[in-house]
């Protein structure tokens, strides 16, 4: 309380009498100057949160110097809380900050308040808190779906989900990914990688393997696997591997590539498709035993087997293989297919994932799909030359994430974070 002389305020932090302070003053009975205030604080209020008493809970000094400084905590052992909090309450004087701490669920926000101490006492300060937010851990489906190969005989990238009830490579649906509110996961949909390149003067001839794709958070870490390269003609038409004279096993990749034969006598030839990985896509088709003929045997999809092709065949002729079938997935709101295999009757052949055939065509690139609550949502905290889209489907939002260079050679992924 301010004492005056007239109109004019005594300053200082204190009443002396000559050089001795001091520290009550009364009118008969009645305090006029009190040197000491006291400031006590109760359990602060508000958006039903849990807060610890400030601490330290009560302290007497002078009116004018600064207070100790008193800190306290909100947590709700059901949300991830942040945002900007706001406090009414707060005595004449004082200021606060405040600190998020942690990830998922019962994270804490720490406020520390000072200032200088107030010439009049607070007793049983009882603060009200507003403008936290808080988000819940919640499960969401996925679809992840790897790179296509490229080249004759490639495969389809593989595809791992839990939407629906199958698969890649005819597996059971996996289970939805538990997300951690307030958790980052950071998604990277990879570029093909080179495996083999053959130039004869002005026409190249390239293979590659598609992407991987993946995603990493918390407890959560997954891949799956770009599609098997094909088996490629040398350009060279003098080389012993041009104009279809390749005999080989194909690749293996997320779908498996399918294998060829070439014969040019009566000798039987026979090769065998390269397995797709368990779990995310189907293997390559078998070529022979096939004589006097070519047989390219079809590359394996994430939804079906690369077709065997020349069995007993004689020629002159080629053979070819039936194409291996996609995963047919409507984890978006509407039916799609993800990663076909090359061959005959390749259906979506530029679809997420798919094959391509051409000599020296580019990988169809892989995607990532997140379908979760609306109410769920969380937020896109960081992107790195990625797409993506954002839609709704009923109460679900989708978030398909997309991106990359189909003619690339490895190297850094496109990446995107998402928060829960």
């Amino acid at each position: 309380m301010p004492l005056y002389k007239g109109t004019v305020e005594i300053t200082g932090g204190g009443l002396y009498k000559g050089s001795t302070e001091i520290e009550n003053g009364f009118k008969t009975n009645q305090f006029f100057y009190e040197n000491l205030s006291t400031i006590s604080w109760v359990a602060p209020t508000g958006q039903g949160l849990t807060y610890s008493v400030p601490t330290p809970q009560t302290q007497t000094k002078d009116g004018g110097i600064a207070m100790d400084t008193v800190t306290f905590t909100i947590t709700n052992a059901a949300a991830n809380i942040q945002g900007t909090v706001a406090i009414s309450g707060m005595p004449t004087g004082l200021t606060f900050t405040q600190v998020n701490s942690g990830a998922g669920l019962g994270n804490t926000i720490t406020i520390t308040i000072n200032g200088i101490m107030p010439e009049d006492s607070y007793f049983n300060t009882l603060l009200t808190i507003s403008g936290v937010t808080g988000s819940t851990n919640y499960n969401a489906d996925f679809l992840m779906c790897g790179g296509g190969g490229t080249n004759t005989g490639a495969g389809g990238g593989g595809v791992r989900t839990s939407h629906g009830s199958v698969s890649g490579g005819g597996a059971a649906a996996e289970g939805a990914l538990a997300m951690v509110a307030g958790q980052n996961y950071t998604i990277t949909i990879n570029n093909p990688i080179r495996i083999a390149s053959q130039t004869y003067q002005s026409t190249t001839n390239t293979t590659r393997q598609g992407g991987d794709v993946t995603i990493i958070g918390g407890a959560i870490n997954k891949t799956v696997l770009g599609g098997a390269g094909g088996l490629q003609n040398n350009p060279d038409p003098f080389a012993g591997n041009s104009n279809g004279r390749i005999t080989s096993n194909g690749r293996t990749g997320g779908s498996g590539g399918g294998a060829r034969t070439s014969s040019s006598n009566l000798s039987y030839v026979t090769r065998y498709g390269g397995a797709g990985t368990a779990g995310q896509g189907f293997g390559g088709g078998q070529a022979g035993p096939n004589r006097n003929s070519s047989a390219f045997a079809g590359g394996g999809g994430a939804g079906g087997g690369g077709g065997n092709t020349g069995n007993n065949g004689t020629g002159p002729g080629t053979f070819t293989g039936a194409s291996g079938l996609p995963l047919v997935s409507d984890i978006t709101g509407s039916a799609y297919n993800y990663a076909s295999g090359w061959g005959s009757g390749q259906v979506s052949s530029t679809n997420y994932g798919a094959a391509n055939g051409a000599g020296n065509g580019p990988s169809r690139m892989g995607v990532f799909v997140l379908r979760m609550p609306t109410v769920n949502f969380g937020s896109i905290t960081g992107t790195l030359n990625i797409d993506y889209t954002k839609t709704t489907s009923g109460t679900n939002t989708i978030l398909t994430i997309f991106g990359g260079n189909g003619n690339g050679n490895g190297g850094v992924g496109q990446s995107l974070t998402y928060t829960a």
